[in-house]
């Protein structure tokens, strides 16, 4: 009955630390952390100890997990690798609040991160990436959630080296299948998911079981009774065995779950007997745990069996314990189950009048196309009701003219067919029902399709014209360059030659002021024209590549007001040579714009390349601006169309006072 997904194992693997904390020790745990925090130790001690406290209170107070990270920074100042881990701490306080500003924060961790290579970092990476996934779930984008955790997170998980760790996300990957109904697909993830945890020590056998739950459940919707049913019994000898050890996390959650997949597996075997044993249980662990879902969905299947036994009447005083439960009825679909099951039982026992009842009620929540079809479909029933009422009246009447045996004949044949009329009807009304929600469906993903399809043909269109202007402007400015440093060039020395040979054939002394001074000017020009010739087609990137090019962009930029820090990391010399130019363009257009409006004495600008992706990050600490507000210039809006040429991403982050922060990412090619 529930629609959504739940990485439970993960949500297990990841809260261990905090159930641990949410013991009476607290109070001595935070002390000890503040002693640290307060002390003279050093200042990487210092910040561990503020990142515990962070982690500590980001689900108990959001406000004092600030104060705490603020702390940690102040110490990590000196550590490149603390401060990267510095904004994986911040996003876990907005994961839940604020989803752009959380996504943000755990980009930023990760290109932070992706310096160093050890395992340790590997797993905190993957931790960054599965976070920015559930992310993606909590926005219903499951198509990204997938991407995410197949291609980002899996291949962290596996350098970080821990078997447990990879069989968790290898199910949460399952997971997802298994919730989108991609049964087949999600079975190889579910099986490595248990190869990876099928050594899993005692202290953690929460992890297997889970592991072989998910793994019956996802049988259980393919129908393969065997293996749900071997699934469901390694289940059980873990869970027995979790009696006698102590796990670390409490294991009647898992008792809960393996009884509810049993009571399922029972009911689509036809075994009901035991179907209802094991519902019982399950109604008791849910009672123990307070866990009131759980509770009213066990109920429902147990309502399920008692109507397949026939049982009617227990059928009916079951499904009512549930009907007015707020936890079951938060979903539409599950409201609508319960006022259909209620017809259903209510047909059952013979009551017809109630039956109608509850299906006016489950029109009321079917959907708004099908509602003026399904008025006219119970308007009849109602009018048939209403003439079989009639009839029945009017048989009652003559009792006194006709015999007894033809009253119960007649009353019979009007029975028989009220009943027939009504299950007609309603057999009617749910395929009606059926039908206008699956048009209704396929109506709005053609309408999507075709906004997709004229989204992609506007970009194409775009990209070819950005494509076209780019190029074209790079042609002209070559053009321009080599004319102005071949013809305008050549023909200023030829007029300083000339004039000194003039001066010299008229017995001038070239320390002559006036003539210094022409010549001087000349000297100039040629040095200005080869400098405008240069900017506009980079001869150093022609001939020494992309890293050298930037490197000497950054130095020619600096002034005695600026300085430019330049940092390079795995540049390749093999990128593409059109997109090392648009590259080059990008980061002088920064660095011009960084000059002329920043007002910023330190500028660091980080190149890097990693896995066919190209970061740019140019961080500085002038004035600022507030993005919301400005005006977009030119500059701007050239930076943003050549790197979506290449179909990259482009990010502002300034406050006024603050100074700015810009981060690129762009796909490259190879020659």
């Amino acid at each position: 009955m529930r629609n959504y997904i739940i990485f439970l194992a993960l949500l297990i693997f990841y809260s261990l630390n905090s159930l641990a904390q949410l013991q009476p020790a607290d109070q001595q745990y935070t002390d000890s952390l503040n002693r640290i925090l307060n002390g003279s130790s050093r200042d990487s001690l210092k910040a561990e100890a503020g990142f515990k406290l962070t982690d500590f209170w980001v689900d108990h107070d959001s406000t004092k997990a600030v104060l705490y990270l603020n702390k940690a920074r102040t110490w990590s100042t000196k550590y490149p690798l603390l401060v990267a881990r510095s904004y994986w701490y911040e996003a876990l306080i907005y994961q839940d609040r604020n989803y752009a500003k959380a996504e943000k924060l755990l980009i930023h961790a990760d290109s932070l991160l992706s310096k160093f290579n050890t395992k340790g970092v590997y797993r905190l990476r993957s931790m960054v990436w599965h976070n920015y996934a559930l992310i993606q779930q909590h926005k219903d984008d499951l198509k990204a959630t997938l991407d995410i955790l197949i291609n980002r997170v899996l291949p962290l998980s596996k350098k970080a080296g821990d078997k447990e760790f990879l069989g968790t996300e290898y199910l949460s990957i399952g997971t997802v299948f298994t919730n989108l109904g991609q049964y087949e697909k999600a079975t190889p993830y579910l099986q490595q998911g248990l190869n990876a945890l099928k050594d899993t020590s005692p202290n953690k056998y929460y992890l297997l079981v889970n592991a072989y739950l998910t793994t019956a459940g996802n049988y259980y919707h393919l129908k393969n009774h065997q293996l749900t049913k071997k699934h469901l019994d390694l289940a059980k000898t873990i869970l027995d065995k979790s009696d006698h050890v102590v796990t670390g996390y409490p294991m009647a959650i898992f008792w809960l779950d393996y009884y509810k997949s049993t009571t399922r597996y029972f009911i689509n075997t036809k075994q009901y007997s035991l179907a209802l044993l094991d519902a019982d249980k399950a109604i008791k662990l849910a009672e123990k745990l307070s866990d009131n879902y759980s509770l009213q969905e066990v109920i429902f299947e147990k309502y399920r069996i008692l109507f397949k036994q026939k049982n009617f009447v227990m059928a009916k005083k079951t499904l009512l314990q549930i009907i007015d439960q707020p936890e079951i009825n938060t979903l539409a679909t599950n409201k609508l189950k319960m006022t259909e099951a209620l017809a259903e039982v209510n047909y059952a026992n013979g009551d017809i009048k109630e039956a109608y009842n509850w299906i006016k009620k489950s029109k009321a929540l079917s959907d708004s196309l099908n509602e003026s079809k399904l008025k006219e479909d119970i308007n009849a029933l109602e009018i048939k009701y209403k003439n079989a009422e009639n009839q029945k009246k009017i048989a009652s009447l003559n009792t006194e003219k006709k015999q007894n045996a033809l009253i119960i004949k007649n009353n019979k044949k009007t029975n028989f067919l009220l009943i027939a009329a009504s299950f007609f009807l309603l057999i009617s009304v749910i395929l009606l029902y059926f039908y206008f929600r699956g048009y209704k469906k396929l109506a709005e993903q053609r309408t999507i399709n075709y906004k997709q399809k004229v989204a992609e043909l506007e970009q194409k269109q775009q990209l070819e014209i950005s494509k076209a202007m780019l190029n074209a402007e790079e042609k002209e400015r070559n053009r321009v360059a080599r004319d102005l440093h071949d013809g305008l060039g050549g023909m200023l020395s030829g007029l300083k030659i000339n004039l000194s040979n003039w001066a010299k054939h008229r017995e001038m002394q070239l320390h002559d002021v006036e003539l210094q001074r022409i010549v001087n000017q000349l000297d100039n020009s040629v040095t200005e024209l080869r400098y405008i010739a240069r900017n506009m087609m980079p001869q150093t990137l022609l001939k020494f590549g992309l890293e050298t090019a930037l490197k000497d962009l950054a130095e020619s930029a600096m002034s005695k007001h600026m300085h430019i820090d330049f940092q390079a990391l795995n540049i390749s010399k093999h990128i593409a040579l059109e997109e090392q130019i648009i590259i080059y363009r990008v980061v002088q257009e920064i660095l011009t714009n960084t000059l002329k409006h920043a007002q910023a004495s330190e500028v660091v600008l980080q190149c890097s390349e990693n896995k066919k992706r190209f970061y740019i990050t140019v961080e500085d600490d002038g004035i600022g601006f507030d993005t919301s507000t400005y005006k977009k210039g030119l500059g701007i809006e050239n930076i943003k169309n050549r790197i979506a040429y290449l179909k990259g991403t482009f990010e502002i982050d300034s406050h006024p006072g603050n100074g700015t922060t810009i981060n690129i990412e762009i796909p490259i090619s190879y020659e």
